[in-house]
């Protein structure tokens, strides 16, 4: 019976990443064209635009059964669609061996039994599927266009946020969450800052052409979607690494381990930077563009900055004053811890809490963001940090909390610059897409938090980072936990 479940639960979990995959292809195809992701509801060849069947659909199979043409025309289709459903796959999985069958993240269920673990602990776990599938679309976008859609940092945020808030249980308080004082001080800026982006998109719209218009998206590749474009990947060898990412998970949750985790993990991880590697190896008329723009703008970069500092200062004023509140006012504080840890229904359920969680690590992870971007752009006088990258960063705090987004954009610049010194003798630009290393240097510290943390300069970080943010709320809140 342990045997039928393990089965079962890879195969579901391999069937949910190749469906999502196949979902971010059509997201990843029609966006830079500026076509709408439901119109038509229906999958369409990249070369004659017929109807694609359904039995023609399935993710992988089809493209494997078909040889990689089109059954209507019988032209070539890219070998990258069928990629990107297996490298969704292959980050459900990754992300199912990590939380479920390692255990690298504290506040996950112990239980033996591997459907009770999933059932207490399914919302943290959508909640990292839909982040860093969204990240990954994201990333597929910036290789090619140097362009990211915030549509998709706003749908993984509001999906954290609604998924920490159901996500309390009794177990879950070994998770990373913010004091009360944390949680008062980010809530208030974080409504501040939604108050100023709203009325500065309302002033936007006034006279905004339409967001999908081609004149404001990039300009896709002619050659985008066929496969005569000497820029496709292979199927076969990530095929292959999903199939030993599979057995070697199932082996471990049966206590017969093929290869440790460690070890099938940064296998895995190696695969997925050289697939960056390769496909941001290619010279592309948006690297130019990108550098041409970058350069166009940077007499007004600091100007522009300024402008954004005076935007992000309501947000700053009011989390003071929220914070200063709570310190002073003993009674506001104390109404206050009872709010953060209501528990209605008497039940471990803490909606607060939990949403609470999701806030102060999205305010965090922006402020961190938003300090890079700003410091910068002054000393360099132009973009050196695109705002994209921030609302990625933002929407990860959110999910993953500030300490992963911290530690993760510090491999990130690591995996950047090395990506930039081995693709030299192929490319000369001065703009990296960040995007996929982003994805990626989340994706490797979440699933190696366990050991990362463990680290000497990880510890000394992490200590620096909560003096400073959070040693006054300690002193002065004895619920919260760091």
């Amino acid at each position: 019976m342990t045997i039928l479940v393990v089965l079962w639960w890879l195969f579901f979990m391999t069937a949910v990443g190749l469906c999502v995959g196949s979902f971010l292809n059509v997201v990843v195809y029609r966006l830079p064209l500026g076509l709408a992701i439901s119109k038509p509801v229906w999958s369409f060849c990249p070369n004659c635009h017929n109807r694609i069947a359904w039995y023609d659909n399935i993710p992988v199979f089809s493209f494997l059964r078909l040889r990689g043409r089109c059954r209507n025309c019988w032209q070539p289709i890219a070998p990258r669609y069928a990629v990107v459903e297996i490298l969704t796959a292959v980050t459900v999985i990754l992300l199912f061996d990590a939380f479920f069958i390692a255990h690298v993240r504290d506040g996950f269920h112990g239980a033996s039994d591997l459907s009770w673990r999933l059932a207490e602990d399914w919302p943290i776990f959508l909640a990292h599927i839909i982040l860093f599938t969204s990240l990954l679309a994201m990333s597929a976008i910036d290789l090619q266009f140097y362009w990211v859609d915030i549509r998709f940092t706003h749908f993984a945020a509001i999906c954290g946020v609604i998924l920490h808030t159901i996500w309390t249980p009794h177990h879950s308080r070994a998770w990373t969450r913010p004091f009360d004082g944390t949680a008062v001080t980010t809530a208030a800026a974080f409504a501040a800052f939604a108050c100023v982006w709203i009325v500065i998109q309302l002033l936007r719209r006034q006279d905004a052409r339409d967001p999908l218009d081609p004149q404001d998206q990039p300009q896709p590749d002619p050659e985008i979607g066929r496969a005569r474009d000497a820029r496709t990947l292979p199927v076969l060898l990530p095929l292959v690494l999903f199939v030993a990412l599979l057995v070697t998970v199932g082996a471990d949750e049966l206590n017969r381990p093929l290869m440790p985790f460690a070890a099938r993990t940064t296998l895995v991880l190696a695969f997925l930077f050289s697939v960056i590697l390769y496909e941001a190896s290619h010279v592309r008329e948006s690297d130019a563009e990108i550098v041409e723009a970058i350069e166009s703008e940077a007499p007004d970069a600091r100007k522009r900055t300024l402008a954004e500092l005076a935007a992000l200062s309501p947000g700053l004023i009011a989390g003071v004053a929220a914070l200063l509140l709570y310190l002073r006012t003993p009674d506001t504080a104390s109404v206050i811890n009872e709010w953060v840890h209501w528990q209605p229904l008497r039940s471990d359920w803490r909606p607060l809490w939990g949403m609470s969680t999701a806030i102060s690590g999205y305010v965090i992870a922006a402020s961190i963001g938003w300090f890079i971007r700003i410091l910068a752009n002054l000393v360099l006088g132009k973009e050196a940090f695109a705002t994209g990258d921030i609302h990625m960063m933002a929407a990860a705090g959110c999910v993953l909390g500030w300490q992963v987004v911290l530690i993760g954009f510090m491999l990130t610049c690591f995996l950047a610059v090395a990506a930039w010194v081995a693709l030299l003798p192929f490319k000369k630009t001065h703009a990296i897409p960040l995007g996929p290393w982003l994805w990626i240097g989340f994706l490797t510290t979440t699933v190696f938090y366990k050991y990362l943390v463990n680290t000497q300069l990880v510890n000394n970080m992490t200590d620096a980072a909560n003096v400073l943010i959070f040693q006054t709320s300690q002193a002065t809140s004895s619920q919260g936990v760091s």
